[in-house]
């Protein structure tokens, strides 16, 4: 099922032709995903007006509407008039082969060639040449390269979930935007759950209405699935059956059951479809119809996870029908209602993808798709029954993990992303709650690596972004640029691991991004702007050296649950404005360790920034008295100043050659054991539920390099 990949170099290989190149380290340009091979030549191609674009050969409409944008990305990402004058050549050719990726790219005196297997080769050969263009102004230019690329996953994705938090057709259109740019191919749309049905239905009118009403017409669907395909996204639709139905069960009850008795703070949800009721699968069989001929793409998501104990097997009718049906647990019920749902799409000529429950009943038909998302055990073991597998372990970003978190998992894994037995264990003795909570399907148990038969039924990988605490304001930052660095996982040899090499392309990719388009730091910006009117630099400053607490840790309506209440989490605060991944940090972190490791000409930049970072204690102080949003992170302020002015002292340290101060030493490592503390409180899933977490839900991140100036220090 995969597409053949040009495997002549690893990671190490393609490092060493890019430093053996015409270009300085610090020039390489920053493509990411990794090419699968390059080979630099000395010189550059002057990008000096607009490109004249021959595609003969490509007669794929794609291409040429993906060449025309490309040549409005060039204008953006240099700043340059380049539609007045002529500029260097790009010729296209292209194959007629519909799904094929590959493509060669060649910049060289003459211009540049792209040749494509494809017209997707195409978008993908156009996606590295926007990363190639250098600016150095008042020019621009591309470095003389030879490229030959292929992805090593046919399915590289991201879900979006607009059920819980509604997602407009412009900021949606956006995500697909940047997903063209970093070759992401399959955008996975989660349309309803319990909060929510999200697209217009003319057959089952009522369900537009469940929840807050917001939903997207047909018309709107129409539009948004071509404008996906004209930038080679695929969308496929999530409609989540038997469970995570309560915005059905709100309009249509009779087709869903409620539990007879009150459900664990930790039940996913409190209404399931009836699994017993024929009228069930007429309904579903005339909505996935209709939702079917909206989204023309193959497959289509059914769900298929976290039916709760208390909607099914405790009601006498469920218990009924699978005694008659010989149905001897739940596992078999549901097996029985996915092989149904499965029989159903494949009338409509589609194909079923369901959650890992679904593979792990052991009666779902082979061609059913199966996602694997708690551990990358459920990969082994929905490979090892036959199914292909989409591999989602490891990958969720609304956990708020770091980048590097995310890269060191490959979708190959069999052991990984989850809790490991021995903190299973542990969990289970700390707290009643971790007890009743864990099981099995959340913890990694080390297993064998997958055959190369099982390997070639792994399609890919997929990135989820769930919306508990995503909002349309917050989406871009939440995604991005994690799902960039995660395209590079999907594309890219699985050889590249280069997690240092990976944080220095990552601002450019970053910046590129938000040059056409991206706006994680414009809406960040304007929630400070809401927080601080007027006065909101020095809070910029601030989320520059933090981000949010991880896994689940933020998300106050869980913690509400389990006292048994129920609250609205106001998501425009400080840690819903700040990046999951301070890039600013890890600049510092880089900088801080080769300063340690003898570079002095970090000095001048390392002081700017530790000498501004201190002076913004005083200034947030300002800003954040009688702000009761601000003034919950006043704590982390103090620390950050405090963190900043040990640093200088180390620096001082080092650089006079005498001893740093003992007692100045011991102060700062008392706030780093505090700031990492609170680091490690929401390291881990389920355990964010049992430590005490930072001040304003905010980790500091600037740690890692004062204690790297500390350990230098005399």
């Amino acid at each position: 099922m995969r597409q053949r990949a040009f495997a002549l170099l690893g990671s190490t290989c393609l490092g060493a032709m890019l430093a053996m190149g015409a270009l300085p380290a610090a020039a390489q340009p920053a493509l990411m995903p990794l090419p699968a091979a390059a080979t630099w030549n000395a010189g550059e191609l002057a990008l000096d007006g607009a490109f004249a674009i021959d595609s003969a050969g490509c007669r794929d409409p794609r291409a040429g509407r993906a060449a025309e944008r490309f040549q409005h990305d060039a204008a953006n990402l240099t700043g340059m008039a380049l539609a007045q004058r002529p500029g260097p050549k790009l010729s296209i050719a292209c194959r007629p082969d519909p799904t094929a990726e590959s493509y060669r790219l060649e910049v060289t005196a003459d211009g540049v060639t792209l040749e494509a297997d494809g017209p997707l080769g195409v978008l993908r050969g156009l996606a590295t040449l926007r990363q190639l263009i250098a600016v150095n102004p008042p020019g621009a230019a591309l470095p003389f390269v030879t490229i030959d690329d292929a992805p090593r996953f046919v399915w590289r994705g991201v879900l979006i979930d607009t059920a819980r938090h509604f997602m407009t057709l412009e900021t949606v259109k956006r995500q697909i935007d940047a997903m063209e740019r970093v070759k992401l191919n399959v955008l996975h749309f989660h349309l309803s759950d319990d909060q929510g049905f999200r697209v217009e239905s003319r057959r089952y009118p009522r369900l537009q209405a469940s929840g807050d009403g917001q939903h997207y017409t047909q018309a709107q669907i129409r539009e948004l699935v071509a404008y996906a395909a004209d930038r080679g996204v695929r969308i496929v639709p999530e409609f989540d059956v038997p469970g995570h139905t309560r915005a059905i069960a709100q309009v249509y009850p009779d087709l869903a059951l409620a539990p007879l008795k009150p459900a664990n703070a930790f039940a996913a949800q409190d209404r399931a479809l009836d699994p017993t009721r024929e009228e069930t699968y007429r309904f579903l069989d005339g909505l996935f119809a209709e939702m079917g001929a909206l989204f023309p793409d193959a497959y289509f998501h059914a769900g298929g996870d976290e039916v709760s104990d208390a909607v099914w097997l405790d009601h006498p009718r469920v218990r009924a029908f699978m005694t008659a049906k010989g149905l001897g647990s739940k596992a078999a019920l549901e097996g029985y209602f996915h092989t149904r749902v499965a029989a159903i799409l494949s009338k409509h000529g589609k194909t079923m993808i369901g959650w890992e429950e679904v593979a792990a009943t052991g009666t779902a038909p082979k061609d059913v798709v199966i996602q694997a998302w708690q551990t990358s055990n459920a990969t082994a073991d929905s490979v090892a029954k036959g199914h292909r597998t989409i591999v989602s372990a490891g990958y969720y970003l609304d956990l708020l993990n770091p980048a590097a978190f995310h890269y060191a998992f490959d979708p190959l894994d069999t052991a990984a992303a989850g809790l490991t037995p021995a903190e299973a264990e542990k969990g289970r003795k700390l707290s009643p709650i971790m007890a009743a909570v864990l099981t099995d399907a959340l913890v990694a148990k080390p297993l064998p690596p997958l055959t190369p038969e099982q390997e070639n039924l792994v399609l890919g990988g997929e990135a989820p972004l769930w919306a508990e605490i995503v909002t349309d304001e917050t989406i871009d930052s939440r995604l991005w640029p994690r799902a960039a660095v995660l395209a590079e996982r999907f594309w890219s040899p699985r050889t590249v691991r280069d997690t240092d090499d990976l944080y220095r392309r990552l601002p450019v990719v970053q910046d590129q991004l938000r040059v056409q388009g991206l706006r994680d730091q414009a809406n960040s910006a304007r929630m400070a702007a809401r927080l601080a009117p007027g006065q909101s630099e020095p809070v910029m400053t601030l989320l520059d050296l933090v981000g949010p607490t991880r896994n689940m840790a933020h998300d106050h309506r869980i913690l509400a649950a389990l006292r048994g209440q129920k609250i609205v989490q106001e998501l425009n605060g400080l840690a819903d404005a700040a990046p999951v991944d301070s890039l600013v940090a890890h600049r510092f972190e880089a900088r801080a360790k080769a300063f340690a490791a003898g570079d002095l000409s970090q000095a001048a930049a390392l002081r700017a920034d530790l000498v501004a970072w201190r002076a913004n204690d005083a200034r947030f102080q300002a800003v954040a008295r009688g702000r009761p949003a601000l003034e919950q992170a006043l704590p982390i302020s103090a620390d950050i100043a405090a963190l900043a002015g040990a640093a200088l002292a180390a620096m001082d340290a080092v650089e006079a050659g005498k001893p740093l101060a003992e007692a100045d030493r011991a102060q700062a490592h008392t706030v780093l054991a505090r700031v990492e503390a609170f680091d490690a409180a929401s390291a881990r899933p389920l355990f964010s539920f049992l430590g005490k977490q930072p001040p304003a839900d905010l980790i500091i991140k600037i740690a890692p390099g004062v204690r790297a100036l500390l350990a230098a220090a005399p």
